[in-house]
């Protein structure tokens, strides 16, 4: 069982759950293994293939590469490199299939002892005409996911909206 994070704050609000439209207004609480984690393992799976290199420079790897250099960036998990090591496992996984209305970049985390899942994040990535700009909102999102997991387990960081400087959740903007 994978539970999702689907952040769709109000625009112009702070808060980004969906409490602020009175849904969900009691938050269940977050998993003990993710909260006192200090080692994690971060696992590719493959995700759609065919976006790469055409519409996203890189390969299918991409999500994984630039997952893995910003968690550890922010140096809150020593990132071990055998998940027999680790307390969690971070999956991650880019998703672009005909049912989706924009290309999606998951991430599973599960604890590592007992294989059981214990949170799931995703983020659309902004579409955008040129693929500069789609490579740049590939990268904005993956910062993204990282600042979602940074606010989760952060305490008081969920009411506060926290996000890379300069970045908008395309999930944020009206469509």
């Amino acid at each position: 069982m994978c539970v999702l994070t689907l952040c769709c704050a109000l625009p112009g609000t702070a808060q980004r759950s969906s409490s602020a439209k009175g849904v969900n207004t009691t938050a269940a609480p977050v998993p003990t293994p993710l909260l006192n984690g200090k080692r994690a393992f971060i696992s590719y799976e493959i995700g759609d293939v065919t976006a790469f290199p055409s519409s996203y420079s890189g390969g299918p790897e991409r999500a994984y590469n630039e997952f893995f250099a910003d968690m550890k960036e922010w140096g809150r998990f020593e990132l071990v490199m055998d998940p027999k090591d680790a307390d969690v496992v971070f999956s991650v996984r880019f998703v672009d299939s005909p049912g989706l209305p924009y290309p999606q970049i998951r991430v599973g985390v599960s604890d590592a002892k007992t294989h059981v899942s214990l949170w799931g994040f995703v983020e659309e990535v902004n579409p955008a005409w040129l693929k500069k700009h789609r490579d740049n909102a590939f990268s904005d999102t993956v910062e993204l996911l990282v600042s979602d997991i940074h606010d989760l387990i952060t305490p008081g960081a969920v009411q506060t909206g926290t996000q890379p400087a300069g970045k908008t959740r395309f999930s944020d903007e009206a469509r």
